[in-house]
């Protein structure tokens, strides 16, 4: 039994562990002079990406997200080099990047992906003395109200995140 899903990506052809994201390898069928006679699997290192903490690879002259390899792996029919179509992300469920496993992995819109970040929802509004709440819907932000309580403001936020930020 395979334990692998094999894959082709820029006419390079890969496989990747069903259970394990990390182990993925290249068939390797050319040396320093020309074609091997016995091509092989190499392991293709993984780096993680210092402005934002993705695992990455390189298949040259491209380098790829990892998750974005593994759903590509497990869904061949999506275009994996449409990355900068707004619904076209690629998100992680748990919203651990680290945690490229097939089942943490989805398609998403870039507005919902974007629901996942980490947002307080409300700033400290000095003229007013008071904590402004807001949500942003569809590139705009909505404003939730004014409130006395810091703890009421992140209230208004998070019952309007459940409303607003729904993923389908």
């Amino acid at each position: 039994m395979d334990d692998y899903i094999h894959f082709e990506l820029d006419g390079r052809k890969l496989k990747i562990n069903k259970q394990n994201p990390n182990d993925i390898l290249m068939l390797k069928t050319h040396g320093g002079r020309g074609k091997m006679k016995n091509p092989k699997w190499n392991q293709i290192k993984i780096q993680i990406r210092k402005s934002d903490g993705y695992k990455i690879i390189h298949i040259k002259p491209k380098t790829y997200k990892l998750h974005r390899v593994n759903y590509y792996a497990h869904n061949q029919d999506w275009d994996i080099y449409n990355s900068y179509n707004k619904t076209n992300s690629v998100d992680h469920i748990d919203i651990d990047i680290t945690n490229n496993n097939i089942e943490n992995l989805r398609v998403l819109t870039n507005q919902e992906n974007q629901f996942n970040r980490n947002c307080k929802g409300y700033t400290w509004h000095k003229s007013r003395n008071k904590w402004r709440a807001q949500i942003t819907v569809n590139g705009k932000n909505k404003h939730l109200g004014y409130f006395i309580l810091e703890e009421d403001a992140r209230n208004a936020y998070l019952e309007a995140k459940k409303i607003y930020h729904i993923i389908k």
